[in-house]
Formats: structure tokens, C-alpha cells, sequence
């Protein structure tokens, strides 16, 4: 990072530090009596980001230290909503997300480690279906889908980190860009997307399939493979449609929420409620009633900050998504070897479905698919692997910066 960009990056830590003091301070305040736990959580999350920062720039001095200010940025913001809705779920968010900055450095570390070895691209599918076929073996149901692992009261969702071996094995498997067996690889990603169905993780179904269409089109070039699978998706949710009563309704309440408010279309009304509660500019923090929106820790925590902050606070927070996913195909573009760039293009792409999804469902631009927002929804999986996708991003883009000094050299 040139002397520019270093302080371009100090001025916007030093941002992010005093909107999370503000904001937790402004917590403390509003309740009554005086409650100094968002005060300690600002500590707590500060600490997390400056030991961070230090770690990045000591043992990986090459790094995207973007890829860190972004999320954790991201992540301050979704843990001043959890403390204004529930602090017990605040607490334990910090916890998670000084773990995945533990990860996200690990990672980073190790990716490039990883790369050497040039495991067969069937081992990361192994690998993937393992995971995936754990939660139907021995897995608990939550919110209609069979995708949760729980040990001693400890929860994990396996699928999660499916996402980082699914990238793997797309990467390795079209590496050549090409398909050397179009049936072989057909089965394996419908066998993913199936083992995802079978759980009725749907979301997470959607999310492999168009992953895994669109690492194929950037490795082959190839729009009749795009064409046809975006013939069989829709086929695909027909299916879903009439043989999943859940699915049925997410639909029906997407299309007409307003016939069924107090039923089906409880939870979008009430997320579009909130959205324009907000306007533009919000009701402030604290001030509005994320009490009344169904998951809003999980799956519809954007309404409830756009609410509070309203609509120029959510298209902030939708402009920081935009450039995490900006700097993974800035990556994917500096780097060199066709596996390095579609892994770069595999997770970068997993990361951006994931952010549509969820913002476009609690929007109802698609039906909700029960899928969590990176970094600001609540829990421990999805932020702990999220910040290990952006760990792998991290230790390429070292790669992309070794790579140049070789030919350099």
C-alpha cells in the first residue's frame, strides 16, 4: 500500500472509530437507567480492530487491508443494531467477530500455502458434499431448513463453509477453461445444489447453482451452458414452488403480501413498513421499532437500519457491499494463473449473489430466501466464514503482488 492509499485508509478507520463511539455512546444514553454495555462493546470491537490492523500490517505487509476496514466497518454498523435490539445477541456478536478477524489473518496467511499444494478439484467437491450431508445425518431444523450442526449448545452451519470449498473445487475444476466432462461436472453441481435442496436450504441451493453457472461462463466463455442453465433454474423453482410449502408461500407473500398481512405477508409488510418509516433520512437511532419485524436480528436487519438511518444510510451500507465486491474482482484481475483468478471470482461472486439476495428479498425487488446478510446479520457461522472468504481474496491479492515482483525480478 503506497503512501496514499495508507492515508486514505487511517482517515476512514479513524471515521469508522468515532461513528461506532457516537453511535454506542448514543445507546448508552437513550437507556434508561444509564447503561454502559454498548460503551464497553465500542471498546471491545476497537480493541478487535486496531490489534487486527497491527497483525495485518506485521505479518502480512502486502495486504488489501480494504478487504478488513470494509467488513469490520460493515460489521460495526450491524453491531450497533443488535445492541439497540438485543444485547445478549450483541455480546456474543463481538465474540464472532473477533474470531473471524482472527480467520481472516489466518487465512490470509495460509491461503498461499494452500495454492502450492494444487489439491484435485474432486477432493474440494468430497469435501463439499461431506459438509453438506452432515446437517441430514445429524443436523437440527431451524426456520424450516435441516442446515444446522449443534454441539453442547454450540451451533454451526456447515454450508458456510461449503461456500469456500465450492470455490475451490469450481477454480480447480475449470482451470484449463474448459470442461473436460460436461455430464461429470453437471452431476457434481446438481448433487451440491440437491444435498442443499434435501436440507431445504433453498437459498443456499440458489446460491451455489448461480455461482457456479457464472465461474463457468468467466472460465469458458460459453453462453449456451449460461442460457441453459437459466432454462433449468426456472424449471428448478417451479419444482421448488409445488414441492415446497414454504417456498410456496415466500412466493405468494412476495407477489401479493397485502392480501394475507397478519398471515403470510407478515414479514415483508412489516419490512416494507419500516423501510419507508425511514425516509431518507431516518427516524434516528434508537427511535425506531425493529420490535415489530419478524427475524430482525437475522434475515431483516437491513429494514431495521433503514429505518433508523433511513435512505441514505441503507444506500451507504449498499455502497460498501458494492466496493468489497469491487475489490475481489480488482484482485481476480491483477492475478495471473486461471485457478488464482476464478477462485478470486468464485468467492467474489458468492459474495455478491449472497448480498442480493437478502437486500433484494427484504426489498421485495425476489422473494425472501432466509439467506443472512454478511457481516451485519447476527451469527457466529456466517460471520466467522465470511471474514475466512475475504481471507482467501487477501492471501491472492499477495499472491497477485509476488507474482508481479517475479517478473519484475
Amino acid at each position: 500500500m503506497d503512501s496514499r492509499e495508507e492515508a486514505i485508509y487511517n482517515r476512514s478507520l479513524a471515521a469508522m472509530a468515532l461513528v461506532g463511539f457516537l453511535s454506542f455512546l448514543l445507546l448508552s444514553a437513550y437507556r434508561k437507567p444509564l447503561d454502559f454495555l454498548p460503551f464497553y462493546g465500542a471498546i471491545a470491537f476497537l480493541t478487535v480492530v486496531f490489534v487486527g490492523y497491527f497483525f495485518t500490517g506485521w505479518i502480512l505487509a502486502n495486504s488489501d487491508k480494504f478487504l478488513l476496514l470494509l467488513s469490520s466497518f460493515l460489521a460495526q454498523l450491524g453491531l450497533i443494531m443488535l445492541c439497540r435490539i438485543n444485547p445478549e445477541l450483541f455480546k456474543r456478536q463481538v465474540i464472532f467477530f473477533a474470531i473471524g478477524v482472527a480467520f481472516f489473518i489466518l487465512v490470509s496467511f495460509f491461503t498461499k500455502y494452500l495454492l502450492r499444494l494444487e489439491l484435485a478439484p474432486f477432493f474440494y467437491w468430497v469435501a463439499t458434499a461431506a459438509l453438506l450431508i452432515l446437517p441430514l445425518l445429524f443436523g437440527v431444523e431451524k426456520g424450516g431448513a435441516k442446515n444446522w450442526l449443534v454441539f453442547d449448545g454450540f451451533t454451526f452451519q456447515p454450508s458456510e463453509l461449503a461456500k469456500i470449498t465450492f470455490a475451490f473445487y469450481l477454480a480447480g475444476a475449470l482451470k484449463n477453461g474448459r470442461i473436460t466432462s460436461l455430464p461429470r461436472m453437471a452431476t457434481e453441481i446438481l448433487a451440491v445444489v440437491g444435498l442443499l435442496a434435501l436440507s431445504k436450504d433453498l437459498g443456499g441451493a440458489m446460491l451455489f447453482y448461480f455461482t457456479a453457472l457464472i465461474v463457468i461462463f468467466v472460465a469458458t466463455s460459453r453462453a449456451d451452458i449460461l442460457a441453459v442453465g437459466g432454462g433449468l433454474s426456472a424449471i428448478l423453482g417451479v419444482l421448488g414452488y409445488y414441492l415446497f410449502d414454504h417456498v410456496k408461500v415466500r412466493i405468494e407473500a412476495w407477489l401479493n403480501p397485502w392480501q394475507d398481512v397478519p398471515g403470510r405477508g407478515y414479514q415483508i409488510a412489516q419490512s416494507l413498513f419500516a423501510i419507508a418509516e425511514g425516509g431518507y433520512f431516518g427516524t434516528g437511532l434508537g427511535l425506531g421499532r425493529p420490535d415489530f419485524i419478524p427475524a430482525v436480528a437475522t434475515d431483516f436487519i437491513f429494514s431495521a437500519f433503514a429505518e433508523e438511518f433511513g435512505f441514505l444510510g441503507a444506500a451507504a451500507v449498499v455502497l460498501m457491499y458494492f466496493l468489497l465486491v469491487y475489490r475481489g474482482i480488482r484482485i481476480a484481475l491483477r492475478l495471473q494463473k486461471n485457478f488464482d483468478i476464478l477462485l478470486a471470482v468464485g468467492h467474489t461472486v458468492m459474495f455478491g449473489m449472497q448480498i442480493f439476495t437478502i437486500i433484494g428479498g427484504v426489498i421485495k425487488l425476489i422473494p425472501v430466501t432466509g439467506v443472512t446478510l454478511p457481516f451485519m446479520s447476527y451469527g457466529g457461522s456466517s460471520m466467522v466464514m465470511s471474514f475466512a472468504s475475504l481471507g482467501v481474496l487477501n492471501g491472492l491479492w499477495q499472491r497477485a503482488l509476488e507474482d508481479e515482483d517475479d517478473d519484475e525480478a
